[in-house]
């Protein structure tokens, strides 16, 4: 079984890797916080996040992106601002 981080999600374009990052930062938090129902507009704390929760999903953005969440942002926005935040910092590299 592979690790959530190493799922292959094919995209072509920055805005591709825009789209995957956030529907991968979605998927996470949904298995992670066992919410199935989980929605971009959903926030990581409001959803059950916590600390060790968030250094979970840093991981796997790290493995799958080599960057890490801003854990201020995932924390106090939503599921999709935190997506774009680290989104523009994978771009920026």
């Amino acid at each position: 079984m592979t690790s959530p981080a190493e799922q292959t999600v094919h995209t072509g374009t920055a805005g591709g890797r825009a789209a995957e990052i956030r529907d991968l930062t979605v998927e996470w938090a949904a298995r992670m916080l066992d919410a199935p129902d989980a929605e971009p507009e959903d926030n990581f704390v409001d959803l059950g996040g916590h600390s060790i929760l968030a250094l979970r999903m840093c991981r796997f953005a790290k493995e799958r992106f080599g960057e890490e969440y801003d854990l201020m942002v995932l924390f106090e926005s939503d599921l999709a601002t935190a997506a774009a935040d680290l989104a523009a910092r994978v771009d920026a590299d």
